[in-house]
This record gives structure tokens, sequence and C-alpha cells, in this order.
């Protein structure tokens, strides 16, 4: 009979080491780095993954001494020093200023690792219609139209509406990719979710990285290897503000 509890007990505990085994945890870097011209500083953040089990304060998270340079065409080096008041947040130096058109070597090291990205960064884009602070009746709507951009990655646009003043708050999700230069936006209505209020529209420009990354059915790009997710690329961009209203 004590056989019988004992061998009934052992299978017990064998049954609940089994069910309760950890899933190996896969540490990978994140990286966020989107070069935009017309920007005084451009930002990078340096951060890693975490495991689940682990206290994370998400105010106080962010990987120091990480070295980010970056090269353009003509072998001119660019660096990013970490802000003093946010740990992962990086700014670049004042003599560093992104050009249209031009390609960048983004080079990442972190902890021994190095992330290395080429990004080319999209000529100009332009809005030429609507005119800024035009009004927009929903019931009879204008085409959204812009220029055709260089260096554009497969022509391709990204078209994000937001409430003026409230780009902060404006879902990662709103957004919609155009492979052209004209997107009858104003006539989707549930996007204008207020009328009789102002309205920002952001015509994007977009590079490769930027364009993988906002098609991948993940959450995060794989940068280099699996062992890296994040976003390392170029976007140029033109806004308007125009009132919406039926």
């Amino acid at each position: 009979m004590k056989r019988l509890i004992f061998m009934f007990s052992f299978s017990v505990l064998f049954l609940i080491s089994c069910s309760t085994t950890e899933v190996p945890f896969e540490h990978r870097y994140v990286i966020n780095l989107v070069l935009k011209p017309d920007m005084k500083f451009q930002r990078a953040f340096v951060d890693s993954t975490y495991r689940l089990d682990v206290p994370v304060d998400l105010y106080h998270t962010g990987m120091s001494g990480a070295e980010i340079l970056l090269i353009d065409e003509n072998s001119d080096t660019f660096g990013y020093s970490e802000s003093d008041t946010l740990r992962g947040l990086y700014y670049s130096n004042d003599s560093f200023c992104v050009e249209y058109g031009m390609k960048y070597l983004v080079n990442v090291s972190v902890e021994g690792e190095v992330i290395s990205r080429e990004v080319q960064v999209p000529d100009s884009v332009n809005i030429l219609s609507p005119q800024h602070l035009d009004m927009v009746y929903l019931n009879n709507p204008p085409l959204l139209i812009w220029n055709s951009c260089e260096d554009c990655f497969e022509n391709t646009y990204m078209i994000v509406p937001y409430i003026t003043g409230e780009a902060h708050k404006t879902d990662s999700f709103t957004y919609a990719l155009i492979p052209d230069t004209s997107f009858d936006i104003f006539s989707i209505w549930p996007i204008f979710w207020e009328t009789d209020t102002m309205f920002t529209i952001s015509v994007e420009a977009i590079d490769s990285n930027v364009c993988s990354y906002l098609k991948s059915n993940s959450e995060y790009d794989e940068l280099k290897e699996g062992n890296t997710i994040g976003l390392i690329g170029a976007i140029t961009f033109d806004t308007v503000a125009v009132w919406i209203t039926e």
C-alpha cells in the first residue's frame, strides 16, 4: 500500500514538473532609429527584450553604452550621444543633418554585437492638393494628391491622418500604404471620426526598411539573424491641415 502511495505521489510530482516547464527565453536587442530630414536632432532608442517573470519599470528601460555611427556616401561619419536624462535614448550630434536622397550605412554596436543596415533616404515629398487650411466637405471630397518622390521604395507612400495637435495619440495602425500619388482618403468617413474639426494629413515617403517593417506579419522587423528586432530606416514627409466638415 505504501508503495502504491509513493508511486502515485511521484507520478503527480512528475506531471506537475512537466506542466510547469518554462519556454526558453530568447534574448533580443530592440532598436528604433528612423532618419528624417529637416529635424535638428535625429533620435534612436536601444533596448532589449525582458523575461515575463522579471519586473520591469516601463519608464526606466533602455540600454546604455551603445555606440551609433552613420556613414554617408561621401564617407563622412556622424555619431550619436546618449541622453543625460533617459537611458537608452540617443541623439545625433550638432554637425549631422539628414540629406534628401542620401544613402547611409547605420552601425549600432551594443554589448559586442554590431547591427548594420543600409538606409536610402527618399527625396522630398510635397502635397499638391488640398491646400493648407482648406475646408473639406465629406459629401463632396477632393482627392489627396502629392508628387512622385525619387528613391521612395516601390513608389509606396504611407498616409496618416490625425486630429491636429494630437499626433502623439495617433494609433500606430491608423495608416494606409498607397502605391500611387493620389488617394481618395476623404471618402473614407470612419477615418474622420469627428467633423467640424481640424485634421492633419501626413504623406510619408518610405525606404525599403520601413516598407518591410509595415508589411511584416510580426510586430517588429528582424534586423540581423533574428537576434535584433525593431526598425532602422528613413522617412520623408509633408503634412497639410484641413478643416473637416459634412
